[in-house]
């Protein structure tokens, strides 16, 4: 699950409602609109190491 920490408080009902609490969210800081393309790629940067870290544990 990705989101911004906005909305992570929502994604954390999401997931329990959906039945897998463990699911990891990965988090950006709000907000991603009217971003220039550089500062969009960063947190994107960010968010995309997060999303491999909870596709693999972390290893």
């Amino acid at each position: 699950m990705v989101g911004t920490d906005r909305f992570k408080r929502l994604g954390d009902v999401e997931r329990r409602s959906l039945g897998m609490p463990e699911l990891t969210m990965a988090t950006a800081e709000h907000p991603l609109g009217g971003l220039k393309a550089d500062q969009l790629l960063a947190k994107a940067d960010g968010l995309l190491e997060q999303v491999v870290k909870g596709l693999t544990g972390g290893r």
